[in-house]
């Protein structure tokens, strides 16, 4: 059956083909994130009526045929052993989708990369919360206020000596420090003021929407977090109080400032009245600057996509083999001599063909915003086109030594490996993209075209 391999393998890197097709429109042109969204539903929609179709119907087929107790028995072995070997393929994809993610490999997926922002936010506000509440300017403010303004601040990190402003810089917003300690230099003062855990700095310049007055540098390493102006014009109306509290320390902090130069009373006092009638009554994602420092972080990223990629493909290839070898078998017992255009499995073809070009195209569109090269991000995607067509051949040679519980054992892990990718990354990153009703139409008519290609068999 060696001719049956090779077929095997041909098969398995035509259905893969899509993957470069896709990667060379996601490099060389820049289609609205709405198109990408819907293309990948599409592709969800094509590749879960292939193994529904292709990998489950034909097992649960032959267990409703049996027409007497000894193949009504067999089937329903067979019939479990297909369930076992879904819910081990789901486990082992997880399982080995977590390995690679973690070393990089969730870049390949927008939806992959907010979840996970979204997820370390939370986790970081809430740690923040906690730190932070008993800071004097939210005492007394429900928790639930609290969480709400600390959502709004972002993490920056200076080195010991390092400035965080000088005089005369444009207000960056307001600094809260949650680890460290700051110095803050001011001309009236003969030493410099240290401010340290739950303190505010910079509320003055910012309250009165001018220049810094003073200079401000690390003592030690220190984490800050930062409000920016428009940050706080989006929390003015929901926390009305935290506004107040800024504005009674402004106060408090410019009446000590006058304390150090009697001859400069009268223009403080002007000062503080000025700051304090300055104020105006009245889901984040994540930037660029942070997913490529994500990426930075991962020195290894671009071979963990593309194994992350890979995974995703695994299963597809091998049970390519699998089928063409069940379908060689089915022929031959027929008393039919198996060409290959009569064995091919148009289904499962056409889903995988048609699940490819998208994934293809909009994780090519990441990589690249991620800083990897065309030529990189091309030759990944060529290599998984080969490897597809080696797997899908190894998968037809194992398949002619295996007996057919075994098979469909097999059939099962992949068949659970593929709908958990399609449920965890292929339906989400569409979601992400494109509104979800259309998500939702798109995927139909992927699930239907699908169908469609039986007419062919």
């Amino acid at each position: 059956m060696d001719k049956y391999v090779f077929w095997a393998g041909i098969v398995g890197a035509f259905s893969a083909i899509s993957l470069l097709i896709g990667s060379v429109i996601g490099v060389s042109f820049k289609l609205p994130k709405t198109y990408i969204g819907l293309f990948a539903a599409f592709g969800a929609g094509a590749l879960l009526s292939a193994l529904a179709i292709e990998l489950i119907a034909p097992t649960i087929t032959a267990f409703t045929s049996a027409t007497n107790e000894v193949d009504r028995l067999r089937e329903s072995h067979h019939f479990l052993v297909l369930v076992i070997g879904c819910a081990f393929g789901g486990v082992i994809f997880v399982l080995l989708d977590q390995l690679v993610n973690a070393k990089g490999g969730y870049l390949r997926k927008t939806a992959y990369i907010f979840s996970k922002v979204a997820i370390e936010r939370k986790s970081f506000h809430h740690k923040a919360l906690n730190e932070l509440i008993k800071s004097r300017v939210f005492v007394n403010l429900p928790y639930e206020k609290i969480s709400l303004v600390i959502d709004h601040f972002r993490p920056r990190f200076f080195n010991a000596g390092e400035s965080i402003f000088v005089q005369g810089d444009k207000s960056h917003g307001i600094y809260m420090v949650r680890k460290g300690t700051v110095e803050i230099y001011q001309k009236d003062h003969p030493q410099p003021i240290q401010l340290g855990h739950g303190e505010i700095i910079g509320e003055i310049s910012f309250i009165a929407g001018r220049p810094y007055s003073t200079d401000c540098v690390a003592k030690t390493n220190v984490e800050l977090m930062l409000l920016t102006t428009h940050e706080l014009e989006s929390i003015q109306k929901q926390v009305p109080e935290f506004e107040q509290r800024l504005k009674d320390l402004a106060a408090e902090r410019l009446d000590e400032n006058k304390k150090f130069s009697e001859q400069e009373n009268m223009e403080k006092q002007r000062w503080t009245s000025l700051a304090i009638d300055a104020i105006h009554h009245g889901t984040t994602i994540p930037s660029r600057e942070e997913m490529s420092s994500r990426h930075a972080e991962h020195k290894n990223a671009a071979f963990a996509i593309w194994l992350g990629i890979m995974l995703d493909g695994i299963p597809e290839s091998f049970i390519i083999g699998s089928t063409i070898i069940a379908a060689v078998l089915a022929a031959t017992m027929a008393g039919n001599e198996p060409s290959f255009w009569s064995i091919l499995p148009y289904t499962l073809i056409a889903g995988l063909f048609l699940s490819n070009m998208p994934e293809a195209l909009s994780s090519s569109q990441q990589m690249k915003l991620q800083g990897m090269s065309s030529l990189k991000i091309l030759l990944l995607w060529g290599s998984l086109v080969v490897l597809t067509g080696l797997g899908a051949a190894l998968g037809a040679a194992i398949s002619e030594h295996v007996n057919h519980g075994t098979l469909i054992f097999i059939e099962g892990i992949a068949a659970g490996a593929m709908l958990t990718m399609i449920c965890a990354a292929m339906l989400p990153e569409a979601a992400h993209l494109a509104n979800s009703n259309l998500v939702g139409l798109s995927t139909l008519a992927g699930f239907l075209c699908s169908i469609l290609f039986k007419l062919l068999e």
